[in-house]
């Protein structure tokens, strides 16, 4: 992870579940953890949802740093639910000095991340409290069609509005475009968009699209390479009883793939009474649709720049 040469653009996927872990012998193939994408471009660490996957992300990521170096990490979440922080008590890198934590993420019900982060991990919810952990921490609320991008050699980050770094885009260091969306109750999420070396990387999770997508979140996924997208239910299980829950069917992500003309899309966020072989035939119902589909499992591997 540390030792990722720069001329990678490489996603690792540690957790693809929805809504709470499924460990056991019926999820083996695609994994039972949580939301948590890892993704190392341009020698830095990006890590998208603190899911339970976060967990075996954060002990890798301490095996890899050599002694005296810093861990320079920036934490991006969705929303506030629980299966997206679940593991951020038990990531590692919190209690080491020489980690230092940028975590950005949205307000919402009027809370910014750091009053929705900081209770997770304080007495009496948790024995430790993360306000005392050696680790440097840096909270960033953000809004709307913000940017977060980093000056070549620096470890940390700026936010700017993503207009203001347009006209000063460099492929030389990666940037995180944010969208917010309220397709998601109550209170919504974020998409994020990656960009790097002229690659980029989409991850929508946690979205619904009962009236079809808005063509400004079209626009802010067009051309994606790669398309992570929420795909949790089958079509009748959508229409039978989970409308208005939040989660896409494999046809509303396959279709967001195509109307958005993806490269590839990947099927995340799996609901976690299906197993295996109903993930696979989920699969293969998408291919149908847009030939370019993978449903996601703990350590997929994709490096854009290969």
């Amino acid at each position: 992870m540390a030792n990722v040469e720069e001329s990678h653009f490489l996603i690792r996927f540690w957790g693809v579940r929805g809504s709470y872990p499924t460990p056991g012998p019926h999820t083996l193939r695609h994994g039972g953890n949580t939301s948590c994408v890892e993704i190392q471009a341009g020698g830095h660490t990006l890590i998208f949802d603190a899911g339970s996957g976060i967990i075996g992300l954060g002990s890798a990521l301490m095996q890899q740093i050599e002694p005296q170096t810093a861990c320079n990490v920036a934490l991006f979440i969705t929303h506030g639910h629980g299966d997206h922080l679940i593991g951020f008590p038990f990531f590692s890198p919190l209690f080491d000095a020489r980690t230092n934590l940028h975590l950005f993420g949205p307000q919402l019900a009027g809370h910014n991340i750091e009053d929705l982060i900081v209770p997770l991990m304080s007495p009496p919810y948790f024995p430790v409290d993360v306000r005392q952990l050696p680790s440097r921490r840096t909270f960033h609320t953000i809004v709307d069609e913000q940017c977060i991008s980093w000056s070549q050699g620096k470890p940390d980050p700026g936010v700017t509005l993503s207009t203001e770094t347009m006209s000063e885009k460099s492929d030389e260091e990666p940037r995180v475009l944010a969208r917010f969306t309220t397709s998601h109750p109550l209170n919504g999420a974020i998409i994020y968009r990656i960009e790097y070396k002229g690659r980029a990387v989409v991850y929508a999770t946690d979205v619904e699209w009962r009236n079809g997508i808005e063509q400004n979140l079209l626009d802010f996924i067009e051309g994606a390479d790669l398309l992570i997208h929420d795909a949790q239910y089958t079509t009748s299980d959508y229409q039978n009883d989970k409308q208005g829950f939040g989660h896409s069917t494999v046809l509303m992500a396959t279709e967001v793939a195509r109307l958005a003309h993806a490269k590839e899309l990947i099927l995340f966020h799996h609901e976690p009474t299906y197993d295996d072989n109903q993930l696979d035939m989920m699969e293969a119902d998408a291919r149908a649709h847009f030939a370019r589909t993978r449903s996601a499992c703990e350590g997929m591997e994709i490096d854009l720049l290969a």
